[in-house]
């Protein structure tokens, strides 16, 4: 099983900011070198383990499908040289380790930490930093 992903820019596409615009094929070429007799299937965008309808990529290779996604598309970041392509690949690698909707950057040092809701927006201070910076500075 050598996988590897084919990437192809539709020009014939409408709109070229859609994401239909590049597309991205998974090809074996443990079955053949040339391009349609090896085709697997298209790259999903989401890869979700638990969802009751599964993609083609997730019935062939099941729970391993998003260690392999993970490698395939780290290998064609280091080899692509086109910058849209590598936008759409780092995208889709943001896309399979979501941040958890409450994290967000702390103003002061930069790290992540799980906000609170106030009723007028969120915690911008991490409590670390928090009794840093109310503490008197003077003394």
């Amino acid at each position: 099983m050598k996988l590897k992903l084919l990437i192809t820019k539709n020009y014939n596409a409408k709109d070229y900011l859609k994401h239909s615009y590049i597309r991205i094929a998974v090809i074996d070429n443990d079955k053949s070198k040339k391009y349609p007799a090896n085709f697997v299937c298209m790259l999903p965008r989401k890869i979700n383990p638990n969802a009751k309808i599964q993609n083609k990529f997730q019935e062939k290779y099941g729970n391993q499908s998003q260690k392999i996604i993970k490698k395939l598309l780290n290998q064609a970041l280091k080899t692509e040289d086109d910058q849209d392509i590598k936008k759409e690949l780092l995208a889709r690698l943001e896309l399979l380790n979501p941040k958890p909707k409450n994290t967000v950057k702390c103003n002061v040092c930069g790290k992540d930490f799980q906000a609170r809701k106030y009723r007028y927006g969120r915690q911008k201070t991490c409590y670390e930093c928090k009794p840093i910076r109310y503490t008197d500075k003077a003394e």
